[in-house]
């Protein structure tokens, strides 16, 4: 899974370099994100990533601070270029994924505590999540990309 999320950024940056201007304001379906929603959504997705995993190895079980995906799609930054995101995300991921490979084994159990879904999550299924959550948002962006122009503005 961390080999998953260390691949992201490179394979991000391929389907995206290939959008054009028009082509980041498609969504892969009707009423979804825009390609450039979803690239700053995942700049926030490994924000929080981050320093989800730091609080879970620093403190015991710590409670996160949950947010509204939406609400934060629909800020302004959301429509910047996409290109601070794609930095955002690459610096990120290579910061968390050092961090993940030099955190003893002992420390995949440790957990955290997701208040919206009332569950603790050990820091192996959070990393799973975020392999999962990073290639699902990168088959949204490959629809969108393979997607006639016109489809589904």
């Amino acid at each position: 899974m961390i080999e998953e999320i260390k691949t992201l950024p490179s394979r991000l940056e391929r389907i995206i370099l290939s959008l054009s201007d028009d082509q980041l304001e498609l969504s892969y379906r009707p009423g979804a994100w825009t390609a450039r929603q979803l690239i700053n959504h995942l700049g926030d997705v490994y924000i929080n990533a981050y320093m989800r995993t730091k609080w879970l190895l620093t403190e015991d079980n710590p409670t996160i601070k949950t947010y509204d995906e939406n609400a934060c799609v629909a800020l302004p930054y959301s429509t910047y270029m996409i290109i601070t995101s794609l930095n955002i995300i690459s610096n990120l991921i290579r910061r968390w994924v050092f961090l993940l490979k030099n955190v003893p084994e002992i420390d995949y159990k440790r957990s955290l505590y997701h208040p919206e879904y009332n569950v603790s999550i050990c820091l192996s299924e959070l990393v799973a999540m975020y392999a999962w959550h990073g290639n699902h948002h990168l088959a949204h962006l490959e629809i969108i990309c393979k997607a006639n122009l016109n489809e589904f503005k």
